[in-house]
This record gives structure tokens, sequence and C-alpha cells, in this order.
């Protein structure tokens, strides 16, 4: 499975950013979703366009005009560019022309050893097309010229940003996972979580002492730090989000690149390991990146690192409770308490990571299924909707790695949440579907 290709727009406030996102996104026809996880502006989106799919970063709106635009606006660009961009666009005004810092930020770009192409913005008012020309000093090519307000001159653009793109067969979803281990695959397990949390030692850790075959696999390797290694008598592949430790500071970069990075390995992997650090209360991009993760409908499981630094079994009971509450949209994750510093605990990842693949992969014989949800409705019977009796027909799977559920009522209207959720708890719990999510859906027989 390829890697999902990331665009990155770069650009000085106020040249049109965000209306140029928009147009991007609002050509497409069927939107297919935001991204869970950033919600200050629509700053990272999924564009399908023609059969071919990829991801969409705004940095505008996180990465605004600072004190010292030059140290922060200019390196939190570049840097989201050089971790998380494949392609970058970098996005100038024809209105106001061009101005020194654009300069700067356009030296920065052309040594990323990246695509990068210039989209001149604003080319929508007589007089501005021939203003545009001057851009074409920063010596970056190709040249693109824009009115993101009226949808003129994105052809072009549209052609580059497609080239090389794979065109996903008819019915394919974009974010379906990769083959199975039961399919000739390894399980692959993304590390993500916020920055500073312990991705890049527990990925050392991994690596240092799980270790028992490790090599490198054509067609996999996305990345120098996705890492095939053989334990416990099964494949895996860490497909680490790591990379943003070059960047040791915090603040919007590196908040930003913490979901960017997320989401494309979790197009990658069956488990994450959302990594947090036990030793601070949960903070929202901890429940950010969750939301990534249950949007994306992987199994997971939740590595409190820095276990080390809890003290006490009252602290360490607090800690516990807090990342459940935090985090409760997504209750069916398994916590492993580890210190990646001194290894404690570090061995029961790969296991526990091995019992959510399982789960995730699990096929639900139709029989012994049914019997299952015979006896959870005879628990508790199913509401009136209305004035009308519901009644549960029978249930089959109609999809794996999640198990998908398609429930058969005798009405059109699914049940009540509180119910769905009841037969949903029931369910996992009949299954042991800890680590993995459970969809379902009603259909009326």
């Amino acid at each position: 499975m390829s890697s999902l290709a990331t665009v990155v727009i770069v650009g000085r406030p106020n040249v049109g950013k965000s209306t140029f996102f928009n147009r991007l996104l609002g050509r497409r026809k069927a939107l297919v979703h935001d991204l869970p996880g950033v919600t200050r502006d629509r700053n990272v989106a999924m564009v399908r366009h023609e059969g071919r799919t990829f991801q969409l970063v705004d940095t505008g709106g996180l990465l605004g005009a600072t004190e010292d635009p030059l140290i922060s606006l200019v390196e939190d660009q570049v840097g989201v560019a050089i971790e998380g961009g494949d392609k970058v666009l970098f996005v100038v005004d024809a209105k106001e022309g061009l101005i020194p810092l654009e300069r700067d930020l356009a030296a920065r770009l052309r040594k990323l050893g990246k695509p990068v192409a210039l989209v001149v913005n604003k080319v929508d008012v007589e007089g501005h097309e021939p203003r545009a020309a001057e851009f074409h000093a920063l010596g970056i090519s190709p040249v693109f010229t824009v009115s993101s307000e009226h949808g003129g001159g994105f052809e072009p653009l549209w052609d580059y940003l497609l080239e090389g793109l794979p065109v996903e067969d008819a019915g394919e979803e974009s974010d379906a996972p990769p083959k199975t281990p039961e399919e000739g695959g390894a399980i692959r397990v993304a590390i993500v979580g916020r920055p500073n949390v312990g991705k890049s030692s527990l990925l050392n850790r991994l690596l240092g002492e799980e270790r028992a075959v490790v090599s490198a696999i054509p067609g996999t390797t996305r990345d120098p730090v996705d890492s095939p290694i053989t334990a416990h008598g099964k494949d895996f592949l860490l497909v680490d989000t790591a990379g943003i430790r070059r960047h040791s500071k915090t603040g919007p970069g590196a908040e930003i690149l913490s979901v960017v990075l997320a989401r494309r390995s979790l197009e990658q992997c069956h488990i994450a390991l959302l990594v947090v650090d036990a030793s601070q209360p949960p903070g929202h991009q901890d429940a950010h990146i969750a939301g990534l993760i249950e949007a994306a409908r992987r199994g997971a499981v939740l590595v409190l690192n820095k276990w080390d630094l809890v003290k006490g079994e009252t602290a360490a009971h607090e800690a516990e409770e807090a990342f459940q509450e935090k985090l409760v949209f997504m209750d069916y994750f398994p916590m492993v308490r580890i210190s990646a510093n001194t290894g404690r605990g570090t061995d029961k990842i790969l296991p526990a990571v091995a019992r959510a693949h399982r789960n995730f992969a699990q096929a639900m014989p139709t029989a012994a299924l049914n019997k299952a949800l015979a006896q959870i409705v005879a628990k508790v019977s199913p509401p009136t909707i209305q004035g009308k009796e519901l009644k549960i027909r029978y249930a089959t799977q109609t999809g794996q790695a999640p198990p998908i559920l398609t429930i058969f009522t005798n009405s059109k209207v699914p049940p009540p949440h509180t119910y769905a959720r009841y037969l949903k708890n029931q369910l996992r719990q009949a299954y042991h579907l800890e680590g993995s999510p459970l969809i379902l859906k009603f259909r009326k027989e």
C-alpha cells in the first residue's frame, strides 16, 4: 500500500491561503471529511479528486505572524513542509506584490529537496497579472496564477497535484488498512502521540530489546524510521511518527506536525500505539490524536509512558482515571504502563498489540454470532420506535479489520443510541474485542 501523499500550503499571513485551501476542498464534489484533532480551523483535510486522494495541510491559521516572523513563521512553516510534505505550495499575493519575507521563505523552500510550486493568488483584478511576473525572481518552478476567490486558473494546478498519485479502484476506501498477516503482511503498528511523550525512546527500546530480525523490506519502508521486526513469533512493522523529534521545540508547528504525521502513519497501520506522558495530566492533543485513531477505525493500545515518574498508588489510580475520562470515546483500548527510559513494562507492548490485532481481524461465524445476539436481546428488550416494537431479526459480519456487523431489524429507523450502545458493549464483551473498534450497522430486513 502506498503512502498517503501530503500537500502542504505555506505562505505569509493574508495572502489568501484559507480561501485557496477551501477552493481545493470545494472543487471536489464529495468531501470525504476534515480530520478530527485540529479544531481551530479546517487546517488538515483529505482531498479526493478524479479517483485520487491526498492529504492537504494549511499552515495558515496555525502558524500566523509573531513578534519575530523570520524565526517563528519561516521556521515553523519550513519545518512542516520538511517533515510532513511530499509537495509544497508556496502561496503569494499578486495584489500586494513581492516582499522581503517571501524571498527568505523561498530561499529556505528551494533547499528542501522536495517539489515546491509557486501559487500566485488573487490574479483576478485588472493590473494584477503583470505584477505577478515579479514573483519569478523567487526561482521557484512551476508557477501557477490563480484566483482562489473566483476559481480561475486551477486546472493546471490540479494536473500538477494529481500527477503520480495512484487511481483508486472502484469502491476502494482510501483509509482501508493494509494487508493482514493472514494475507501475507506484517502487523503494522503506528507509534503516535503529541511531541515529547517519548515516542523515539519507545521505538529505540523496542528495536533494541525486542528485536529478533530486522531487515529492509522493499516496498514497505516509507521513511528511514519504519522498522520491520520479528518478536514473540510474529512479524511487526513499526510505522513511526517520531521524526518530529528533530524539532525539539514545542508550539504550533510541532502540534500540527504531530497531527499530520499521525494521519499519515494511521493510513498505513492496523494497530496504533497512542503514547502519552502519564506523569502529566492528559491534554487536548492527546484527545485529538485519539480522535484520529477512532475516525480511521484502527485498533489501539494506550501506552502510559514515564510511569516511573508516577509515585504511589493514589497517583497511579488518578493518572489512569484521568486518561480514561479524557479518552472515554475510545474506551476499547487496553492500557500498558511503561517507562521507555528504563525499559520497565516495554516487554508487554508487542503482546498487547498482537492481542489487539487478533481481535481487530476476528471472524464471527453467523450461527455463533446470532446465538450471542439472542442472549443479549433477551436480557434487555429492544425499545419501541414510533409506537412500534423494534424486533432484532439476525446479524451477520459484513467486514473485518475492524469487525463490522450488520444487524437486520423490522424498522427503517435505527434503534436509539442508548440501545445501540448496549448492543455494541455486550457484543464487545462476548467476543473479547479489547483493542479493536466494533462497527454496527442496522438495516430493515
